[in-house]
């Protein structure tokens, strides 16, 4: 998502060599520009569907925050395919 590569972006310095857990105070950091952000400043429009997995323990973090225009999808790592429920309740939104 950052468009950097290994070499270039050690993720292993940020702590994020693992999940992200729900109710964990942290995330992708928000200095890191992220591939929507490149693209919208090139003019184009920015929607995600899926697992959102770089945190969301504050709405800056959120991926209509991050770049995306709108996003269709739940913040863990699974959910419920019926009540769209996970461990933490409700997780499943959408944003425009």
């Amino acid at each position: 998502m950052t468009l950097k590569t290994v070499y270039v972006f050690d993720i292993l310095s940020l702590g994020m060599q693992r999940i992200i857990y729900a109710g964990e105070p942290w995330g992708l950091p928000l200095d890191l520009k992220v591939l929507p952000q490149y693209l919208k400043d090139d003019g184009y429009k920015t929607h995600a569907v899926g697992k959102w997995h770089l945190g969301f323990f504050k709405d800056a973090y959120t991926p209509t925050k991050r770049g995306f225009d709108s996003y269709f999808g739940y913040y863990t790592g699974k959910q419920d395919y019926y009540d769209h429920t996970s461990d933490i309740g409700k997780v499943c939104e959408h944003f425009e």
